[in-house]
């Protein structure tokens, strides 16, 4: 039976909705997959795509050929050529379970899910007991957004394999998804005791415990995650989102800042004082972004409409003292 350490996964990224009609980031979920890490590293240690002899082409090309001309194609990002050495691959020997499973991680990579469900599925024609490929399957199936036939696929990967961590942690999202955040907490914890100090978990924590309103623990963990390395601007996204909602306002602008430009980071302020009311201040945040940066100015000024509407609609006297006590987006800068 072929062993998880030998597959190929590629970075994922999923999304959950943001409350609030005006325009800001979302707060994101994130997996960053070891195995994709693991093999590629072993590629690149046999396979230098500069320093490497030319291939000879007018010479027929045996199975493992292709597949490491592949696996060279899909280091540095050309998932089209990859995919057709691949496939040269399982014409002759459609049995090779790393290069179907490679064509499928391209497939799904590529916005082509069914397609990745389709491959995922004919490897368990040669390897039932594939637990990579339960879980690709169940990626497949998220992307489709059929969630719990996605989480079946999870559950059933962890069977031939207790030790994948990335299930448990899908498992996670799929539980955020259907709003049972503390189910979700629980999952990502159980991840974390197979993937100690993994930033991307940790994200995925501290977006449960923010969506379980649970904002400190979700601040916490979103530090955590920073403190060990996490340099996903999502994650930088997210603690700003956490601390909007203590009031951090100041706090949330650093944060923001450190994961996008600073026009964003403006505008995503502004909403954040929109949600509470503050709308002065939150037109002065608006007004900043299209400030700081001119390319920015229909969706800052569309927030920024929004703004000055709900001001306009408050008594004048309250008007002139929310004007007058938040003359500025963030303490210190006019």
């Amino acid at each position: 039976m072929m062993k998880a350490s030998l597959l190929v996964t590629l970075f994922v990224l999923f999304s959950l909705g943001a409350v609030g009609c005006a325009k800001k980031e979302q707060p994101m979920f994130t997996l960053q997959d070891e195995h994709y890490q693991q093999i590629m590293e072993r590629q690149k240690a046999r396979i230098n795509p500069e320093s490497q002899a030319p291939v000879d082409l007018t010479q027929v090309m045996k199975g493992e050929e292709y597949e490491k001309l592949g696996d060279a194609h899909l280091q540095q990002g050309d998932f089209r050529t990859a995919k057709i050495q691949y496939e040269k691959v399982l014409e002759a020997s459609p049995e090779q379970i790393p290069a179907r499973y490679k064509l499928a991680v391209i497939y799904l990579e590529k916005g082509s899910p069914q397609d990745a469900y389709n491959q995922f599925h004919q490897i368990l024609d040669y390897d039932l007991n594939f637990a990579p490929a339960y879980e690709g399957m169940g990626r497949a199936l998220l992307k489709m957004e059929k969630d719990q036939e996605a989480e079946q696929e999870f559950q059933a990967a962890l069977l031939y394999d207790g030790e994948m961590w990335t299930s448990k942690n899908y498992l996670g999202i799929v539980a955020d998804r259907r709003h049972d955040h503390k189910e979700a907490i629980h999952l990502y914890e159980v991840a974390l005791q197979k993937r100690a100090d993994d930033s991307s978990i940790l994200n995925n924590l501290g977006m449960a415990y923010y969506l379980d309103t649970q904002y400190e623990e979700a601040v916490r963990t979103f530090q955590h995650a920073i403190q060990v390395g996490g340099s996903n601007d999502k994650i930088s996204n997210n603690l700003g989102l956490a601390l909007t909602k203590l009031g951090h306002f100041d706090l949330a602008y650093e944060a923001y800042a450190r994961g996008m430009d600073s026009a964003k980071a403006y505008n995503n302020l502004g909403v954040a004082f929109l949600e509470v009311g503050k709308f002065a201040r939150a037109s002065r945040c608006f007004e900043k972004a299209i400030e700081t940066q001119p390319s920015f100015y229909e969706k800052a000024k569309e927030n920024l409409l929004l703004s000055n509407r709900m001001l306009s609609k408050l008594p004048m006297v309250q008007q002139q003292t929310l004007i007058r006590r938040d003359p500025a987006c963030v303490s210190g800068v006019i």
